[in-house]
């Protein structure tokens, strides 16, 4: 009877990362050719921002600006579902409390933007900035493959699979290949994660929920462990080197160094 429950755990996890590699890939491939995508400008965006009534938030759902620069807006918790802003300059820009889902932010810079509290649900962020970034509370389901998070803040982000909500619940975030050093983790849930090769030295996770995750060749040297949950996750070949609150992790029976 456990092997059954084991196997069917196996089956849903391979099933829904299927499911969000193909969204992902869905998304990506049309990113290029949603023709009722509506273009627009930086004047445009502020016009919008600025006519809104007191009590909404701008409507720029499906709205287009890739590679232009948007930095330093206050974008005032708009609604940007499904819109398009691979490469675009966004940095110092506020997006808390939007709506980003369905998103492409591939190569965008979000340097020191702040993202807390958004909704960023099947979100690719590919290869993008976020250095400094603050995503601090947001709801996270994202493939953010080669970004740079260094020093980013995401205390207490929502990257968890919802394991209430089978199989779909079990889409994740992915983190391979990703620079977390110096990031601010405390308290976030990134459970059933794949983080695989990424760094997260010196980065702190007190508190942090990083059971089932996939961690096989991530660096965590001078990390701050202190009460994190490991249960579960796959940790061969990974870097355990200097950490800090070793004999409080949770779940971590065998470290490599």
């Amino acid at each position: 009877m456990t092997t059954i429950r084991l196997s069917n755990k196996l089956i849903n996890l391979v099933i829904a990362g299927f499911v969000f590699i193909g969204l992902t890939y869905f998304v990506s491939a049309n990113s290029e050719q949603q023709t009722h995508l509506k273009t627009v400008t930086r004047d445009d965006i502020i016009n919008v921002i600025n006519n809104t009534p007191e009590g909404e938030v701008p409507f720029l759902k499906e709205t287009d600006f890739r590679g232009q620069d948007m930095s330093n807006i206050d974008f005032k918790a708009a609604n940007l579902f499904g819109s398009r802003m691979k490469a675009a300059n966004l940095s110092g820009s506020n997006f808390e409390n939007s709506n980003m889902n369905v998103t492409i932010l591939s190569k965008a810079n979000l340097e020191d933007a702040n993202l807390s509290n958004a909704e960023l649900y099947a979100v690719v962020i590919l290869d993008a900035n976020l250095k400094g970034a603050n995503l601090s509370s947001s709801r996270l389901i994202a493939n953010m493959e080669g970004s740079d998070l260094e020093g980013a803040i995401l205390v207490n982000v929502r990257a968890g699979a919802n394991m209430k909500n089978q199989p779909m619940g079990l889409m994740r975030v992915l983190l391979k290949n990703v620079n977390l050093k110096d990031a601010d983790m405390t308290s976030a849930d990134i459970s059933v994660c794949d983080a695989r090769f990424a760094n997260f030295t010196e980065a702190n996770l007190e508190n942090a929920n990083l059971s089932e995750c996939d961690l096989r060749r991530a660096n965590f040297t001078k990390a701050n462990l202190t009460n994190a949950n490991f249960t579960g996750a796959r940790i061969d070949g990974a870097i355990f080197k200097d950490i800090m609150g070793e004999d409080s992790i949770i779940g971590l029976d065998q470290k490599d160094s």
